[in-house]
């Protein structure tokens, strides 16, 4: 009876382990199931298998990266409020993770909520100051914000510590055209578009050319930017702008229709081209 007693407790021991094998299997297979699916950018599917994930093992401890993958799905699903509720959870077991705070704060600048998606950057940043995304974009907001030495010091980090990233360059480039100092701008736009071909960085350069009344390498660079960028608003109106420097009004006017048509800002258009002569 005691023989039969102990041989019972090992079967229940060793069915125990083969139950808790096969759902560790399981898990793991929904995980990767879900990273498949994320490659392919199939969204629902993705979600789908990341929820499976933690409903087999609800106390792993990397569930937290779950729930900030399941954030991160759910912003390209455009479904914020539940975005919002993933990265909650992931912060909740991991208050200082900064890729679940990066996550957010993508979510938020999707969302139109800067200033919420500032204070997660910020917060990132603390936690480790060499971070790419996260200085890029906090030099870009600050540099929205009109606070040109946070984002210079910014951008700045982010040119030493990732040299070829395309952003440090423009980013100093539009603080350098602010300051006035065209050359130094003009400097650093060119890199930029070395690095990376950009339409917002073509725009600064071939304006900044412009307002330095470098006009016949304006004219050169506009060339090449529009073979790029055919249908680029901005470009024609540079274009435009240009005619317009020339005395030559009935391309100018020309232009400033083809570049709201393709979209370029109104109010770029109207301080640029203002009531050309029909």
């Amino acid at each position: 009876m005691q023989k039969t007693s102990k041989r019972l407790s090992i079967l229940i021991f060793f069915m125990s382990c083969a139950i808790l094998s096969g759902m560790a299997q399981t898990y793991i297979q929904y995980v990767d199931s879900a990273d498949n699916y994320i490659k392919r950018e199939k969204w629902s599917d993705a979600e789908r298998m990341t929820i499976a994930a933690l409903k087999t093992k609800p106390a792993s401890k990397l569930n937290h990266l779950l729930w900030s993958n399941l954030g991160d799905i759910r912003t390209r699903m455009e479904d914020y409020d539940g975005a919002l509720q993933a990265f909650e959870i992931a912060l909740t077991s991991a208050p200082k993770k900064e890729l679940i705070l990066n996550n957010r704060a993508y979510t938020y600048l999707q969302m139109g909520e800067t200033d919420k998606a500032f204070a997660d950057i910020n917060e990132s940043l603390r936690l480790d100051s060499i971070q790419e995304w996260p200085l890029k974009m906090r030099g870009i907001i600050n540099l929205g914000k009109a606070r040109y030495t946070e984002a210079g010091r910014d951008f700045e980090s982010l040119k030493k510590h990732f040299p070829t990233n395309a952003s440090a360059y423009s980013g100093l480039g539009k603080i350098e055209a602010i300051k006035g100092n065209d050359k130094d701008a003009i400097s650093m736009f060119e890199k930029s578009i070395e690095l990376e071909q950009n339409e917002d960085t073509w725009f600064c350069l071939i304006l900044v050319n412009i307002e330095a009344g470098n006009l016949p390498k304006a004219k050169e660079q506009l060339l090449v930017a529009l073979k790029r960028y055919p249908r680029c608003g901005n470009l024609y109106l540079l274009r435009g702008v240009i005619h317009k420097k020339n005395f030559e009004n009935d391309e100018a006017d020309i232009d400033k229709k083809i570049a709201l048509d393709y979209g370029a800002e109104p109010h770029l258009v109207e301080q640029y081209l203002p009531k050309i002569r029909k």
